[in-house]
């Protein structure tokens, strides 16, 4: 059902805005950022359409360096399976629509496209993949334990995008991959602080 309810707070880092900039200079019409922008909105609003139908809606949107956080709110509390399909409905838009764009010939909106969905699946808690296997977990085992084991699991396949991203930024002049996972390290890092 959908309801009105305040507009989110919406916040904007000057590391956002810079990384934009360098963004739009390197495209050179290439066509990267458009289509990267369009595979993270399409992704964001999978997510706002199946929180919505949990009676969820947008409380907070935090744009930084390497993308998009959204913090969602709901009137009462989702199940481990409910978390998980609003989890899943971010992915599930970007694959659909990649599927779209290559079936089109649209070649480099399917390759950003699948890229986003497919890496917002791995299972790091700051990502939809994460989300997932904790409910699965914490369905089966106690919250905590549940909490821990993803926290371990997460930091173990971040530390390995760590080392792999290091060699592309020294190797390849490539910090993507390098900038992303010590975003998802600090999300690894802040949600093991919380829990203890």
């Amino acid at each position: 059902m959908w309801t009105c309810h305040e507009m989110p707070q919406v916040k904007v880092s000057p590391g956002f805005l810079l990384i934009l900039g360098v963004l739009f200079w390197l495209d050179e019409g290439v066509g990267l950022l458009p289509w990267g922008l369009l595979a993270c909105v399409l992704h964001e609003l999978g997510h706002i359409v199946a929180a919505a139908l949990f009676e969820g809606y947008v409380r907070e949107i935090s744009f930084t360096i390497v993308g998009a956080e959204m913090c969602l709110d709901y009137h009462k509390p989702l199940t481990y399976s409910q978390d998980s399909l609003v989890a899943l409905a971010g992915p599930a838009i970007n694959l659909l629509f990649g599927a779209i764009a290559l079936a089109m010939g649209w070649q480099l909106a399917a390759a950003l496209t699948l890229a986003v969905g497919v890496f917002n699946l791995l299972p790091v808690l700051p990502l939809d993949g994460g989300r997932v296997v904790y409910g699965l977990l914490a369905g089966r085992l106690d919250p905590d334990w549940a909490e821990r084991l993803m926290t371990a699991l997460s930091g173990c396949l971040v530390g390995a995008l760590v080392g792999v991203g290091t060699v592309c930024a020294i190797h390849y002049a490539n910090a993507t991959l390098l900038l992303t996972a010590l975003w998802l390290l600090a999300g690894v890092l802040r949600r093991g602080g919380e829990g203890s």
